[in-house]
């Protein structure tokens, strides 16, 4: 039996505690790496690894996490994993068991920043390499606070081993920084292949919450390594509000919850193992589940018998001369455009194709997905033919939708379909075969062939979805009826169907009331997903009417009747705000925010009064929404991006400077996360400030330097971690013994106002609008 088959049969696996706090008195500097320590005082981190072994830990993690090449130059990360693994080997002796702690890079990827997803996998591949030359194959990758990020880290892990835990971090109101909820992440890393999966640094009552969430949804094991509270100051050192008693209070409740595998994050130590090691629970019970999931970052869809699927077709250049004419000209924003719209108007996913012949397919299908991630909340379907452009977008595509299509021919399934679970995926097989099928049987034959070769390379029949086939009333009606009764056979056997609809009226007039009559019948024949145009008023009348003939869907009906008897039979508007750039912004509709600021010019408004009644509008509307939990990292950079779009236009109309001043940003030394630097540096450009940007891991004296040189009228500091966070006090020493008096901002999830007056800055902020309002105080107070 291998080790972690071993440990995952235990009841309850019992991690370590927090080390980046409990090393403070142990030599740690201010602004230093925890990891560092292997090399530079190994007995420190030994002793503390030690003391959880010793408490009860059954398992500790290497003292690794923020080990890679950003942090430390010249490969020495690879020297600072190979100690590490030593020290927690030694520590662990032959009482517990050791895991290999991976934490994020800190860079922010495509399409949320300019990081290269294949990039950031070649820094992981490197990391875990290091880790399996020592012979280390058991991982926790955690603190991840983007799918995508976490899926770079998995991917590059699976090239060493299938022993992986993951675990992400959140935010207060249940979503990770990018609004990413729970369900999402297990349904999507349990798919990648995941052991385990769960929730650490964060609150403890909201931890719970979330396992309670992936509970729902997945029947992996999971993991909660929750903060003993928020970071609190008391005798000018960094503790934390809850009590090691406290937080072990919580015990009972992860374990009835689902937890199996429970330990501590930030604030926690061997005093807190001790104490729910000592605690005598029962882990609950859970129900095995295997529900039809799919998962974008911020939706689940569950299929249920009876209730249609709704697949928006309008994101494909075949036959939409506006999409393909954007291609041509590396115009992707209708991408965005579109899948609000069908989002909008009822789609449930989206189905996304990029081909337009002459171009490359990877290029256009890549950023074509960019937008529609950045832009919706729903799964996608990936259509497309060409296998390198599908491995691409398969790969980075953070959540699990469904690759369109692969035909029931032996050589393409054999090629397509360990791809499709190599990233967890779901398929729509057409029944096309060797030839066009002409009757049921013919289909039938389809369906065993694809099945047994999904039997053969282990590929779950679950995860078929089955396309019968279309085929245009103009030339082949008598289609129609096989077409029918192979959905009411395969949904008999228990499978999956999907059907594009509107092929039926091909080459047809009135092609609504064709796709409404055979819509109307698949539904009643069991078909579970209808590629459709959902700006189709009628489209959607008919399946609701459908529903409730065939399903009893009668309250559901109901409901709509009434919206659409209120709406004078108008479902929904396809253009809403198309007039209206506070909107524009607020939505992140670049293309026509531009259009319209352009007609605003020429009826003579000044760029100013479009900057204090339109954009600044906007983004204080963007700003609320932020603070409501209605929008999320994506909603904000989109926005921003929007706003500074407009803004660089309105430069080339001002005779003088901008009133606006200039403002420094840099996150401190010896940390790497600059997210959410990044994140108000884009929001202050959109009001109309100057930003430089020094970057990350930024020393004093070259903050001190940019300060002199630029002349701003406030310096923005940021940390993520709070092992940093001391480095902001020193910057602000600097800057006084330079007497130089300037505002100094800090920002991160653990400042406090408190911490801000203890170390002299003006003001803490939480976020990049709080930060706004602080600039505005600022620069009403200079003028």
């Amino acid at each position: 039996m291998k080790l972690l088959e071993y440990l995952l049969n235990k009841k309850i696996i019992y991690l370590d505690g927090a080390t980046g706090t409990n090393l403070f008195d142990k030599g740690l500097e201010p602004g230093e790496s925890p990891a560092s320590l292997n090399l530079r005082n190994p007995g420190a981190v030994y002793k503390l690894q030690k003391a959880y072994i010793d408490s009860g830990s059954d398992v500790i993690l290497t003292n690794t996490f923020s080990a890679n090449p950003l942090n430390f130059k010249n490969a020495q990360y690879k020297e600072i994993i190979r100690a590490g693994i030593k020290i927690a080997c030694r520590a662990a002796g032959k009482k517990g068991y050791v895991f290999g702690d991976v934490g994020p890079t800190g860079i922010l990827i495509k399409p949320y920043g300019d990081g290269d997803f294949n990039e950031v996998y070649r820094i992981y591949h490197e990391i875990f390499k290091t880790f399996y030359k020592s012979n280390l194959k058991i991982f926790l990758i955690e603190t991840f606070n983007s799918i995508i990020e976490a899926k770079a880290a998995f991917l590059a892990a699976k090239n060493y081993t299938d022993d992986i835990l993951v675990s992400f971090s959140f935010q207060n109101n249940g979503r990770t920084l990018f609004g990413e909820n729970p369900e999402s992440i297990a349904i999507t890393f349990e798919k990648l292949g995941a052991k385990a999966i769960g929730v650490n640094c964060t609150l403890p009552e909201v931890a719970l919450e979330i396992i309670r969430k992936m509970a729902q949804v997945t029947n992996l094991p999971l993991i909660a390594k929750p903060n003993a509270g928020q970071v609190k100051i008391e005798k000018n050192r960094i503790t934390h509000t809850i009590s090691d008693k406290e937080l072990a209070d919580y015990f009972k409740d992860f374990v009835l919850a689902g937890a199996k595998i429970i330990g501590g994050c930030c604030g926690t130590t061997p005093e807190y193992i001790k104490m729910i090691k000592e605690k005598k629970v029962a882990p609950a019970k859970r129900i095995v589940r295997k529900e039809f999931y799919l998962a974008s970052p911020k939706k689940i869809i569950k299929l249920e018998k009876g209730s249609l699927i709704i697949v928006g077709e309008r994101l494909n250049p075949s036959g939409r001369k506006k999409i393909k004419e954007s291609i041509q000209t590396n115009d992707f924003k209708i991408y965005a455009q579109e899948a609000i719209q069908q989002e909008n108007n009822g789609a449930h996913c989206l189905d996304v194709n990029a081909f337009v012949p002459g171009i490359d397919e990877i290029e256009t299908l890549k950023n074509g997905m960019y937008e529609v991630i950045m832009s919706s909340n729903l799964p996608v379907f990936i259509d497309t033919q060409n296998f390198k452009a599908a491995e691409y977008v398969l790969k980075f595509y953070p959540g699990i939708g469904v690759l369109n299509s692969v035909a029931a021919r032996k050589k393409e399934l054999l090629k397509w379909l360990p791809l499709v679970k190599k990233f967890g995926f779901k398929v729509v097989i057409s029944l096309i075969g060797k030839s066009i099928p002409k009757n049921v049987e013919a289909r039938l034959n389809n369906v065993r062939l694809a099945l047994k070769i999904a039997k053969k390379i282990r590929f779950p029949a679950d995860d078929i979805i089955f396309d019968p086939l279309v085929f245009s009333a103009a030339t082949e009606s008598e289609q129609i009826e096989h077409t029918l009764n192979t959905v009411a056979i395969i949904n008999k056997m228990g499978y999956r169907t999907i059907l594009g609809i509107s092929n039926v009226s091909f080459g047809m007039p009135q092609r609504t009331i064709l796709n409404s009559v055979l819509l109307a019948n698949a539904i009643r024949a069991g078909l579970d997903f209808a590629i459709i145009n959902p700006m189709d008023n009628a489209l959607l009348a008919t399946i609701k009417g459908a529903e409730a003939l065939f399903y009893k869907k009668n309250i559901e009906y109901l409901n709509f009747a009434k919206m659409l008897s209120v709406n004078n039979t108008e479902i929904r508007k396809e253009d809403t705000g198309k007039d209206n750039l506070v909107e524009l912004i607020i939505n992140g509709d670049t293309n026509r925010a531009i259009e319209l600021t352009e007609r605003l010019l020429a009826k003579k408004i000044s760029p100013q009064t479009i900057i204090d009644n339109y954009i600044a509008t906007g983004m204080k509307k963007v700003g609320k929404n932020y603070e409501d939990g209605k929008f999320f990292i994506p909603d904000l950079l989109r926005a921003a991006d929007t706003a500074k779009a407009v803004l660089d236009l309105l430069k080339k109309y001002f005779t003088s400077k901008a009133k606006k001043g200039k403002i420094i940003l840099a996150t401190v030394k010896g940390d790497i996360h600059d997210i959410g630097k990044n994140i108000a540096g884009m929001v202050f450009e959109s009001a109309g400030y100057e930003v430089i940007d020094l970057g990350k891991d930024v020393a004093g004296e070259v903050i001190v330097k940019a300060v002199k040189k630029y002349k701003p009228i406030a310096v923005g500091l940021s940390a993520l971690l709070t092992t940093t966070m001391p480095e902001m006090g020193n910057v602000i020493k600097l800057c006084r013994m330079n007497k130089i008096n300037i505002p100094v901002i800090i920002g991160g999830p653990n400042v406090s106002d408190r911490f801000a007056k203890m170390i002299g800055a003006f003001a803490a902020v939480q976020n990049a609008f709080d930060g706004l309002k602080v600039l505005e105080k600022i620069e009403h107070a200079q003028r």
